[in-house]
């Protein structure tokens, strides 16, 4: 393939301390570790504000960073000062690997982060306010609890609890997928997994800010040093199972099968369902791979044909298995050849990145040394073939490790020789097609003069490695991520369509009416809610948490509401690209129709939730339920919101003797200018007008005026909302005097995102 320049190179000065490096968020952010700090990176295509980078790049960043600090590391002598239990990672403290919880999981709609240091402490790292420019803090340390959890189990000796707590490798898994219809419940069925010293994985759950013990299996008496997991496996409904593989010091491979089970009761409250999972973890008691006394460099699941097939790598030799399936079961091993690209290749250099590549049906190998090796036919007959070329676009490992080398010597600063090695620590794949993303760092292995940290510098890369996909495939696959994509994920709408943002820009002239027929196709109509009554007079606590649960869980967890947002998301993309005035007016109109379905689908999930609690509202209530009843009764409205609305403003009739219609209207609906004190009616727009002239922006999720600095800004299509009540409790209610009212407070605290576009807030003050 012709080679091109690369999309993006942005250089970082920090020292890379291991081969995998890079991994992806769902909310669509990089994160980059390297010696001792995290880099948080985050494109910048479908951002609604540019990143300022004055390199000309097609891929921009925004960036932020964890700074971690080694100082305060478990001291591990307290526990055992025997040999065995000796941790030599504190000698000189860096970061070991890190994990990242699905999207969603946080108050603020963001991921969690768990990182290991050398030292085998864990801990989790969150955002606060701006997860894409602000500041990373501590969440906790979880080492002292592993700790204090192992010291119970009196049955081992001090040396034994020391190596129980002694954390090897870590792996934050996916969400499980139960197969029950949407709206999916708002609850988190990932799980946080360690290996330790002494051969066992704990299994937790994150809940609290901290992490809640699951369970605890003894699989060998080695270290763990890898762990991968296979996808989830839906079974019957509420059921959900997928295998894991763990790799010990030996090089042997075993596999332990988890089954999770979800089940519901009554909440305590009676207005909702209270969900559980229960965990059952079952030991193969099987090698897959045996030892090869070499170590693990990599360990991974891939999946040609949708059947699953266990990567092992170890030093100059790859090793797959599979059960079923394919045309070929069992294990088939590879030896890997050097390939000269500088004076430091080797194939004995650790994998920093295995990818399967699904058109191809090939598995890319990235060794450390910057070399890439590809495995064709992996569902068919698995072969390292370099001879012989069975077309002309094939791709080969030769081609593809060319194509890194030139890349480097494009993006380095200074003259490349053959003794400069292009050390590459982690590859992964921007999109699903042909564009990768890569750390390459400067080496001269042949050189052993020190170089001193503050001199070292990483460059990110992204690049094309393989054939860009044609019209046809890209469209095929914008559609099913519009389709098929689920809320059960917890994933951004900008991290589902980052692939399809990375072509859009330049082929959107020719995909235009193509695009636009697409998004314009009339949506499925989700299922009504269905919520019991509230049988008391009361707020409770019990209440409101659970109100706020089911407005999440029908607010965030319906698949079709998602997908009105992806297609909300590319015609808003489009609009940003485009400047021809007759297009630019048709993306509007598809966008407004968009704006609409969404608007009409959450009015009748309020109506429904406020009607089931019609007996516990009062007075001050009554403010923001005029203006449900209001956006209810516009022109377009479909005919069950409407008689939703009638059927809540006649049960307020009943609740509230003192109610009328007509008054609740005229002083529920006019809102003051903060400035000059004028009048300013609900249905002045979005951007209200006062008589004076003075313009106020409206809170996008409950159409109050912004009157206040306590905002959050979603980071997709720019629109504000008022902060949650939450957030900063210890100064007063800042909220305006119309939205002081409970059910305010918690439709703010249980929209953590956009509800037209469902990316994450961010919060400026």
């Amino acid at each position: 393939m012709t080679r091109t320049p690369p999309l993006s190179a942005l250089s970082i000065p920090a020292v890379t301390s291991r081969p995998v490096s890079l991994q992806w968020s769902g909310d669509g952010q990089v994160f980059f570790m390297t010696k001792g700090s995290v880099y948080i990176l985050t494109p910048g295509p479908g951002l609604h504000s540019v990143p300022q980078d004055a390199h000309n790049s097609h891929v921009k960043w925004f960036s932020t960073m964890i700074d971690y600090n080694a100082r305060n590391g478990h001291k591990w002598f307290d526990c055992s000062q025997e040999w065995s239990a000796l941790a030599l990672g504190s000698l000189d403290v860096g970061l070991r690997t890190l994990s990242c919880s699905p999207s969603n999981l946080t108050p603020d709609g963001g991921c969690v982060v768990a990182i290991l240091s050398s030292n085998m402490d864990l801990t989790l790292w969150h955002t606060t306010k701006n997860s894409i420019k602000g500041e990373w803090i501590k969440l906790c340390d979880v080492t002292p609890s592993i700790v204090e959890l192992v010291s119970k189990e009196s049955e081992y000796s001090s040396v034994e609890q020391t190596l129980r707590s002694q954390i090897t490798s870590l792996l934050w898994t996916s969400p499980a997928e139960f197969n029950i219809k949407s709206p999916s419940p708002y609850i988190d069925s990932s799980l946080v997994i360690t290996g330790t010293r002494a051969g066992t994985l704990m299994f937790f759950r994150y809940a609290n800010l901290a992490l809640d013990h699951v369970t605890t299996i003894q699989v060998s008496d080695q270290w763990i040093t890898h762990l991968a997991l296979s996808p989830w496996s839906p079974g019957q409904a509420g059921e959900a199972t997928c295998n894991l593989a763990y790799g010990l010091a030996d090089g042997s491979v075993g596999l332990v099968k988890i089954v999770q089970i979800l089940s519901s009761s009554a909440s305590s409250s009676g207005f909702s369902r209270d969900y559980t999972i229960d965990v059952r973890v079952e030991d193969y008691q099987r090698i897959i791979f045996e030892p090869d006394n070499a170590g693990i460099t990599a360990l991974s699941w891939v999946l040609p044909n949708r059947n699953m097939v266990l990567a092992r790598a170890s030093p100059g030799v790859l090793s797959l298995w599979t059960e079923e399936g394919l045309g070929w079961s069992g294990v088939r091993t590879l030896r890997l050849c050097t390939q000269k690209i500088s004076v430091g290749s080797s194939a004995l250099h650790p994998v920093s990145g295995l990818h399967y590549i699904h058109q191809e049906d090939a598995l890319l190998v990235c060794l450390f040394d910057g070399s890439i090796h590809i495995v064709h036919s992996v569902s068919q007959d698995p072969t390292l073939s370099e001879q012989v070329v069975q077309r002309p676009d094939e791709l080969t490992s030769r081609g593809l490790s060319e194509i890194l080398r030139s890349t480097f010597e494009r993006t380095e600063k200074g003259a490349v020789s053959k003794r400069d090695m292009n050390r590459v620590s982690g590859l992964i794949p921007y999109d699903d097609f042909s564009v990768a993303l890569w750390v390459q760092e400067s080496a001269q292995p042949s050189d052993f003069d020190y170089k001193y940290d503050v001199l070292q510098e990483s460059t990110i890369v992204a690049a094309q490695l393989c054939k860009p996909p044609t019209h046809d495939v890209l469209l095929c696959q914008l559609r099913t991520l519009i389709t098929s994509s689920k809320a059960s994920t917890g994933a951004t709408p900008l991290h589902i369509l980052r692939p399809i943002f990375l072509y859009l820009p330049e082929l959107l002239p020719e995909l235009y009416p193509r695009i636009v027929e697409l998004v314009s196709e009339i949506a499925d109509v989700p299922p009504k809610p269905v919520i019991a009554a509230w049988a008391g007079d009361a707020v409770t606590p019990d209440l409101r948490m659970d109100f706020r649960q089911s407005l999440k869980q029908h607010l965030f967890g319906c698949d079709v509401l998602l997908s009105i947002r992806l297609k909300f998301f590319v015609t808003l993309f489009c609009l940003t690209k485009t400047t021809d005035a007759e297009k630019r007016e048709e993306l509007e109109a598809v966008a407004q129709k968009l704006i609409q379905s969404t608007a009409h689908i959450v009015l009748e999930i309020l109506c429904r939730h406020l009607l089931a609690v019609v007996s516990c509202l009062r007075e001050v209530d009554i403010p923001f339920l005029m203006r449900i009843a209001l956006q209810s009764s516009m022109p377009g409205v479909p005919p069950e919101l409407r008689a939703d609305t009638e059927s809540l403003l006649n049960a307020i009739s009943s609740s509230i003797p003192s109610f009328s219609r007509e008054t609740s209207e005229k002083d529920s609906l006019e809102e003051s200018c903060p400035a000059c004190g004028g009048v300013i009616t609900l249905d002045s727009g979005a951007e209200s007008r006062c008589a004076q002239g003075h313009i106020w922006g409206r809170c996008s999720v409950t159409s109050f005026i912004l009157s206040t600095p306590k905002l959050r800004t979603c980071g997709g299509c720019g629109r504000k909302a008022f902060s949650a009540p939450s957030r900063d409790a210890n100064n007063g209610n800042w909220l305006p005097p119309a939205a002081r009212s409970w059910v305010v407070e918690e439709l703010l605290e249980a929209a953590p995102r956009c509800l037209f576009c469902g990316n994450n807030f961010g919060c400026f003050f």
